[in-house]
């Protein structure tokens, strides 16, 4: 399957796990599956921990690949879900579905982590346990706090250091993750909402329409009146 999430192409083949978050936007580009499986859940069904987890992946999208043994497995603990899931006589079936999807999940989240843990290797266990929580930081208050400087008081530590960690641990500085995400939640409203460009920079605390403008033309490469009447269409 090859598909766009969030505006970047993915490519998905044989045996390859995909996560995906709540509010990205899909959309498949073409289809030629024999077999998948494709499983949507509320995360209040969820635990705390496993939440969490999930909430600190760090990449956008994940993408990982399988190995035999993990496809196998995982498929015949979707064929089981799938059999509860279906049966309406069975006595205890919303208890066992919520509990096997986060049997599941718990799963998917141990094979993901695995792959991450492998290629931060070489970073000590702080600089990731900070850059994970300045990715879970930034996701949840986007809205109200976009200043590295803001984003370091709310972890309790200096902007240079958690500037310096984010930028040994990923490569990129903490300025360039707020502008991403920042533009990604553009994207979003430019493609679903009504809103104007106006209004959609004032929703992310532009008051300056044309530095707005300036910068998702940076970041994205086109304008936002460009990018909605190309994504629209």
């Amino acid at each position: 399957m090859e598909m766009e999430v969030d505006f970047k192409k993915v490519r998905l083949i044989d045996q390859t796990l995909f996560l995906s978050y709540p509010g990205q936007i899909h959309q498949i580009n073409s289809a030629r599956m024999e077999h998948g499986w494709f499983l949507a859940f509320d995360p209040s069904m969820l635990d705390e921990q496993l939440k969490n987890i999930l909430d600190q992946c760090l990449s956008e999208i994940i993408l990982t690949p399988l190995s035999p043994e993990q496809s196998t497995g995982l498929c015949i603990s979707m064929d089981n879900l799938f059999a509860i899931y279906n049966d309406p006589q069975h006595m205890f079936r919303q208890a066992i579905t919520q509990s096997m999807v986060t049997a599941l999940i718990y799963q998917l989240a141990s094979i993901y982590l695995s792959m991450e843990r492998f290629s931060l290797i070489r970073h000590s266990a702080r600089s990731i346990e900070i850059t994970k929580a300045f990715k879970q930081v930034l996701r949840h208050h986007l809205k109200t706090i976009r200043r590295a400087s803001e984003l370091a008081e709310k972890m309790n530590i200096t902007t240079s250091y958690l500037n310096d960690t984010v930028k040994a641990v990923t490569g990129f500085s903490v300025t360039y993750y707020i502008q991403q995400e920042m533009m990604r939640e553009a994207q979003r409203l430019l493609y679903y909402s009504s809103l104007s460009v106006k209004e959609i920079g004032n929703t992310l605390g532009f008051e300056d329409e044309k530095y707005f403008n300036r910068l998702f033309k940076k970041v994205i490469g086109i304008s936002p009146g460009a990018f909605r009447k190309k994504a629209t269409n």
